[in-house]
C-alpha cells in the first residue's frame, strides 16, 4: 500500500512538473518573439532628397517603401507643411499583407522657402512609422505649359448620342461602343442624379465608389481591369474660389497646381453648374481646371466643359 501510494505521488509529481515546463516553455517562446514595428524607407536616385533644392512649379518625386512589421500595413499618409500650415496630400487606405509597399508620389513646388513633407505607414497593429524630407525653394521658375480644351460636350448617363467618356490629358472622348480598347484612358464620366433635394449636374472618375458609385450610372465601368482616380476639388468649386475670367487667363500651370486644394477633395463632384470652375488632379498627378460651360439637368442631356491641363 505504501508502495502504490509513493507511486501514485510521485506520478503526479511529474504531471505537475510537466505542466510547469510547458508553462516556462510557452513563456519563453512569446517573449522571444517580440512585435515588430513597421519600417518605411524613402528611395533615393532620381527621387527628391532631403535638402532638394527646386524651384516654384518644378516637380517633386517621392519614392516610398515600406513593411508591416509582421502585420499588414493599412494605411498610408503624407502631410505637407507650409510653415503652421498643414496640408493632407495623401490619406489613403490600403491592406499590404505580403511583399511590402513600394509606391512613387508626385507634386509640385510651391512658392514657400521651407517645405516640411512627411510620409507615414500605419499597421494593423496601429504601430507606425515615419520619415521626413524637407525641400527648399530653389531659383527661378518651372512653372511648365498647359493644354487648353476650348469646348468638350459630353452626353449625361442616359444620351447614347454623345459620346459618355473622357481622356483629359488629350480631350478625346468616346462613346460606349468606341471606348473599349482606351479603357485605361479614361478619366472623366458625367451624370444627373438628386441629392439633397437638389439635382445635380456631376463629374466623375471610373475608380470612384462612393454613396453615389459611378457603375451605378454607368454599369459597364465595372468590369474595367483598370479604373482611373480623378481628384476634384469640390471645395473650390461649391463656394466659387475662382471665377471665369481667372481661369481664362491663365497662360501656364501655376494656377492649375496652386487652385488645387487636396485637403478637399473626391472622386465626385456635385453640383457642375454652368460658370463654375473645378481644380483636378488625374491618376498620372496632373493638374488642371475644368470650365463649366454648360450643364443640363437632365440624365439624357449634355454637359459642356473647357479644360486647361499641365502638358
Amino acid at each position: 500500500m505504501c508502495f502504490a501510494k509513493s507511486h501514485t505521488n510521485t506520478h503526479r509529481m511529474q504531471r505537475i512538473f510537466f505542466w510547469l515546463l510547458l508553462l516556462i516553455i510557452l513563456g519563453c517562446s512569446k517573449a522571444e518573439q517580440p512585435s515588430l514595428k513597421p519600417i518605411i524607407i524613402m528611395k533615393t536616385g532620381s527621387y527628391t532628397v532631403n535638402g532638394s533644392k527646386v524651384p516654384p512649379g518644378g516637380r517633386l518625386s517621392f519614392g516610398i517603401t515600406a513593411s508591416g512589421g509582421g502585420a499588414t500595413l493599412t494605411n498610408l499618409l503624407i502631410h505637407r507643411k507650409l510653415g503652421d500650415q498643414v496640408i493632407t496630400e495623401l490619406d489613403k487606405g490600403i491592406y499590404i499583407n505580403e511583399g511590402g509597399l513600394s509606391i512613387d508620389f508626385t507634386a509640385v513646388k510651391g512658392m514657400a522657402e521651407e517645405e516640411d513633407w512627411t510620409f507615414m505607414v500605419m499597421n494593423a497593429n496601429r504601430d507606425t512609422a515615419m520619415a521626413q524630407v524637407q525641400v527648399l525653394l530653389g531659383e527661378g521658375s518651372a512653372w511648365g505649359s498647359l493644354l487648353h480644351f476650348e469646348s468638350v460636350v459630353l452626353g449625361m448617363q442616359h444620351n447614347g448620342s454623345l459620346p459618355n467618356y473622357l481622356d483629359l490629358h488629350n480631350g478625346m472622348s468616346y462613346t460606349q461602343e468606341q471606348v473599349q480598347g482606351h479603357e485605361a484612358e479614361i478619366d472623366l464620366v458625367a451624370f444627373v442624379y438628386t441629392t439633397g433635394g437638389i439635382i445635380s449636374p456631376t463629374l466623375c472618375c471610373p475608380a470612384y465608389s462612393g454613396s453615389s458609385s459611378v457603375t451605378g450610372h454607368y454599369p459597364a465601368i465595372a468590369g474595367w481591369v483598370v479604373r482611373n482616380s480623378t481628384l476634384y476639388d469640390y471645395y473650390t468649386s461649391d463656394n466659387q474660389l475662382i471665377s471665369a475670367e481667372t481661369f481664362d487667363a491663365a497662360v501656364n500651370d501655376s494656377l492649375l497646381v496652386t487652385a488645387f486644394n487636396p485637403g478637399n477633395v473626391s472622386g465626385l463632384c456635385k453640383y457642375a453648374f454652368a460658370g463654375r470652375v473645378i481644380p483636378f488632379r488625374t491618376e498620372e498627378g496632373k493638374y488642371g481646371l475644368i470650365k463649366v460651360k454648360h450643364a443640363d439637368e437632365l440624365s439624357d442631356g449634355a454637359i459642356e466643359l473647357e479644360i486647361k491641363i499641365q502638358q
